[in-house]
């Protein structure tokens, strides 16, 4: 058993959404903050992924889990980890990195203990992405690889190009790369995908993708799992779209 991942809002109208199978999760519409989750098992048999939006208090956590092993039928490895971070609200650590090491022990010890109360069950594994976001828009992000949890930064508006040929107003790719990572979230888009989006989209199709249809986050989302398995993605596929508005 074992997890490998090390994650402005504002209003109260949303709790916690979780996913599995061929389930979508509705986002809401706070003062900055907007997102969307979908998830579909593909060519699978069983959807072995599943993902998270949940405020739990004074942050917000969202990811996405690939689980491998565990039970043949009922929760999914997956399932167990993402329903484990988003139960029970969150004892805020001093820093948000704090924060997200104690999550990410509450999803490793709900496995663990899974395992140990039902015995000869195959050994369970999950690949976790996960974003941590404080009110401030102050983030911290967690990524099992390359690929799997990335930012899509807004240019300003109010600039000139710059000497890359970057025109405010569009989107720039920026992925931290395996391991945690603290930022502030930009205005623009995070991303959380599975191996069944990453694997199959080139990078300059996922920000076409977003451009083109990020004013609505379900037909974003929708397009990223339709366009991964028709360039032949045999795994399952989910993906959660935060976007975060530029103030007015």
């Amino acid at each position: 058993m074992a997890i490998r991942g090390t994650g402005k809002t504002g209003g109260d109208v949303y709790t916690c959404l979780i996913g599995s199978g061929n389930t979508r999760m509705e986002g809401e519409k706070m003062r900055q903050l907007e997102f969307f989750g979908f998830s579909e098992k593909g060519l699978r048999e069983r959807n072995e992924d599943a993902f998270l939006a949940a405020d739990l208090g004074d942050i917000h956590v969202f990811a996405v889990a690939e689980g491998m092993g565990g039970p043949k039928e009922g929760p999914t490895a997956a399932q167990i980890a993402v329903e484990a971070l988003g139960t029970g609200g969150a004892a805020r650590e001093k820093t948000l990195a704090g924060t997200l090491e104690q999550l990410l022990g509450r999803a490793e010890r709900a496995l663990y203990s899974f395992e140990a109360e039902n015995p000869g069950i195959e050994p369970s594994g999950v690949a976790m992405g996960v974003a941590v976001v404080s009110p401030d828009g102050g983030c911290v992000v967690s990524s099992p690889g390359s690929r799997k949890v990335f930012f899509l930064a807004e240019e300003k508006r109010d600039t000139a190009p710059d000497a890359a040929g970057v025109k405010p107003g569009q989107l720039t790719l920026h992925d931290p790369g395996p391991g945690m990572h603290e930022a502030t979230l930009p205005p623009g888009y995070l991303v959380l995908c599975s191996d069944g989006i990453s694997d199959f989209i080139q990078d300059s199709r996922i920000m076409e993708i977003v451009t083109e249809r990020g004013d609505d986050l379900e037909d974003a989302c929708r397009k990223l799992v339709y366009e991964a398995f028709q360039n032949g993605s045999d795994d399952n596929l989910t993906v959660v779209l935060v976007r975060r508005r530029a103030s007015s």
